[in-house]
């Protein structure tokens, strides 16, 4: 009898062919077996973790590891000093060519800031205005193995999407999920819509008026938002790493306020910037630096911009007003600027003084007398021997009519 045979007679003796263990491996690196075809128990403690955590964030499981949260916030409350009811479906900032497109709103929090192949977004939030309320949507992923469907989903809400609108978007969030989508084998659209970044109109307004241009410092001093008991963006990696680990949701939950607060401000700021770029009266702001973004699409408007504020105006404004008064052929506005400001030795309105009375008015006499103020170097050394041979040729030439 060999032993495929004496096998066969144990087996039948046994009553029929056996569930054979299998191994599941511990975190402690033990093995312990369980039946095949029972529930194992750590999935099914995670299912129930997950289910807990999309309930305490008024959400739902719509994928194993995904949670979705739906919120509509009504355009009747407030942010801060802003009434919601003030928003612009369509915030007209300067030189904005996609104003009129529909702006999705994206923030993220992820496993890193320091960004590199193994940092992953965890949250993805985004929101969209409609007539009377703005639409928020976030996507949370509770293991590292959901991110593919996550991304899924969120390619699939974006579908709607004509322009992206971020806050520090394009130096971070954006490159980081176009990474992932490409590691995960994703379609995505993200970097072929259009991409506004508030971070940029805000540095050009604020960054000599504020110190710093962080989205917490824009929401209290252009929003009079203050947050209470905010969890800081940089503490969201380890809230996320205590869920994975030790199944602790506290942390975790504020990181999911904290992001919505930070795409509800995004909106709201969005409409704000684009109000205070038309009447920049509202606030204490960087008028220079507003006039010249205004003045690389209407020249026109910028300089009437400066002129009704002309009087309050600093010297690198009214030096800029000069020059969009020469390039409209308004000479006579413009040297009287340049007059006001070589008072002070202002560099630049000396060099046109001089320039001026070279080439225009003919006034050589006056032409060296602004190009002598000038810092010393070689190009006003040369512009003084060019106005000496030029006074020296009209003496020659005034004489020799004379004796004609």
């Amino acid at each position: 009898m060999n032993l495929k045979t004496k096998l066969s007679r144990l087996q039948s003796q046994a009553g029929g062919r056996q569930n054979s263990p299998a191994l599941s491996r511990q975190p402690n690196g033990l093995t312990i077996p369980h039946r095949v075809g029972q529930p194992n128990r750590d999935s099914n403690h995670k299912h129930h973790s997950d289910s807990r955590l999309a309930k305490q964030l008024q959400g739902k499981l719509i994928a194993e590891g995904v949670i979705q949260i739906e919120k509509q916030i009504p355009l009747n409350s407030k942010l801060g000093a802003i009434e919601l009811s003030e928003l612009q479906t369509a915030p007209q900032l300067p030189g904005d060519e996609h104003a009129k497109l529909k702006n999705f709103y994206l923030d993220t929090e992820t496993t890193g800031l320091s960004g590199g192949s193994g940092t992953l977004a965890f949250l993805i939030g985004y929101a969209w205005q409609e007539r009377s309320a703005i639409c928020l949507r976030q996507l949370v992923i509770t293991r590292f193995s959901a991110e593919a469907d996550m991304l899924e989903q969120f390619a699939s809400g974006l579908e709607a999407a004509e322009r992206l609108v971020s806050y520090n978007g394009k130096s971070y969030d954006l490159p980081l999920l176009i990474s992932r989508f490409r590691i995960s084998s994703r379609k995505q659209q993200i970097d072929r819509l259009p991409h506004l970044d508030l971070l940029h109109p805000t540095r050009r307004l604020f960054r000599h008026h504020w110190p710093n241009c962080r989205l917490t410092t824009l929401e209290q001093s252009l929003l009079g938002f203050y947050r209470v008991d905010d969890l800081p963006g940089s503490e969201a990696p380890a809230a996320w790493f205590d869920y994975l680990q030790r199944g602790s949701d506290q942390k975790l939950l504020k990181v999911v306020e904290h992001n919505q607060s930070d795409i509800v401000s995004l909106v709201v700021a969005h409409t704000e910037l684009a109000s205070i770029a038309r009447n920049p009266d509202r606030c204490d702001l960087d008028l220079y630096s507003l006039a010249r973004w205004i003045g690389e699409f209407d020249k026109e408007q910028a300089c009437g911009l400066l002129r009704k504020r002309v009087e309050q105006t600093d010297e690198k404004s009214k030096g800029y007003l000069a020059h969009l008064l020469q390039k409209s052929g308004d000479w006579q506005g413009a040297t009287q600027l340049w007059y006001q400001l070589a008072q002070n030795r202002y560099p630049e309105a000396l060099e046109k003084l001089a320039k001026y009375h070279e080439h225009v008015s003919k006034d050589l006499d006056a032409a060296r007398h602004y190009c002598r103020q000038l810092p010393d170097c070689q190009a006003r050394t040369h512009r003084l021997r060019r106005l000496q041979r030029k006074a020296d040729l009209r003496l020659s030439r005034a004489r020799q009519s004379t004796i004609l």
